[in-house]
């Protein structure tokens, strides 16, 4: 029996359902639905695109993915954990895998029907709506639509590049621009402002050199890293020259403060060290900090401290493999998809971003496969168009 799948299972359904679950599982009734609701979501998307197009697109990056789900495989084997942990290990890691299936099978649709215009346009009436609280926070910051200021704030600026891919006119990308400093603005997401701020200056650099190469990107990327990984000694230096600045402003976004991050990141750090090869595993980022859990809000050292060196070796290569496919986007998506990539990097400095159960990560990674897959088609038309010539003559 052939089962037909439903017109509205795309890409763009996708990104859109994928906010509604962020914003389902925001509310405190609905907190213990996280888990089955993201990876319900995450298979039932996979499952249904696969089916509509029945076909598995190989590509080099996904070697890099396959290694990363063996590796996991063998920690779990070695560490003998619970079998929750083992689970979700495997899981999120497979998400990869789904992700750059989903992006790969649906990359033709996606472009070649303008599918992303009618996103662009979607995302930027939505977009204002993040403004909204049903719930207060303090004095200076506000929930947002997603009843916590650091998840608005990180979802509006991981979602601009989205935006900006299908806007012809500048005057709708410099609305959502705008819509996106006021977000941040009224979070007060420090990380959010740094990432965003980040992020749109990598746009404007490859929107002005679109033929930007995979070294110019990668130390594009390395810069941002960088800059992120010392944005406090940076806000430290700034405040002590421009001491006005800070002593006339409340705003939190002006705090210079780790606010205990580096007591944190201390103790990974010395926890990595206990384990460095093969790593901690997943349940292994967690710490007892005045009598709350707390992970270490800096996803880098969070996969080392999962995957120890040999596993980070792994994700290193598979992120190098993103710069490359990103380095062969047209200019359209080679803008908007080295923005996302900027932004979560950034982020990755000051929360937890990859292997979580959040779609952050996993919205730059789709921009990356969508765009080698729009290019690598553009490729086959002008071979095919060439030999048709030349039978021709």
């Amino acid at each position: 029996m052939n089962i037909k799948v439903p017109s509205f299972i795309s890409l763009n359904s996708f990104v859109l359902t994928s906010i509604l679950v962020i914003f389902i599982i925001s509310f405190s009734n609905f907190a213990n639905l996280r888990a089955p609701l993201i990876v319900v979501h995450f298979t039932l998307f996979y499952l249904l695109v696969m089916y509509k197009h029945q076909i598995v697109i190989m590509n080099k990056s996904l070697i890099a993915i396959f290694f990363l789900v063996l590796f996991v495989v063998i920690q779990s084997i070695i560490f003998q954990g619970s079998l929750l942990i083992i689970v979700q290990s495997i899981a999120l890691v497979l998400f990869l895998f789904f992700t750059s299936q989903i992006a790969l099978a649906e990359g033709k649709s996606f472009y070649y029907k303008e599918q992303y215009k009618t996103l662009s346009k979607t995302l930027l009436i939505l977009l204002p709506f993040f403004l909204i609280s049903f719930n207060s926070w303090s004095d200076f910051r506000q929930p947002g639509l997603f009843r916590n200021p650091n998840i608005t704030s990180h979802l509006s600026v991981m979602i601009l590049p989205f935006i900006l891919l299908g806007m012809d006119q500048k005057k709708y990308k410099t609305l959502a621009v705008i819509i996106v400093i006021l977000i941040t603005t009224v979070t007060a997401s420090r990380s959010a402002v740094l990432a965003f701020s980040l992020g749109l200056l990598t746009y404007i650099f490859v929107t002005v050199f679109p033929k930007s190469n995979f070294f110019t990107l990668f130390v594009l990327l390395l810069s941002v890293l960088g800059i992120s990984i010392y944005s406090v000694e940076i806000a430290e230096w700034v405040s002590g020259n421009f001491s006005g600045l800070a002593s006339s402003s409340d705003s939190r976004l002006l705090d210079t403060g780790y606010n205990g991050r580096d007591i944190l990141m201390q103790l990974a750090l010395d926890r990595f060290k206990s384990q460095p090869m093969l790593g901690l595993g997943f349940d292994g980022v967690k710490f007892d900090f005045g009598g709350h859990e707390l992970g270490t809000h800096n996803g880098l050292v969070e996969i080392l401290i999962k995957f120890g060196i040999i596993g980070t070796f792994i994700f290193t290569l598979f992120c190098l493999s993103l710069i490359w496919m990103t380095s062969k986007h047209n200019a359209r998506f080679k803008a908007a998809t080295i923005m996302s990539l900027a932004t979560i990097f950034s982020l990755s400095t000051n929360s937890s971003t990859f292997f979580v159960l959040n779609y952050l990560a996993i919205y730059p990674i789709l921009l990356v496969y969508l765009g080698y897959r729009v290019q690598d088609e553009s490729y086959k038309l002008q071979n095919e168009t060439r030999r048709e010539l030349l039978v021709e003559h």
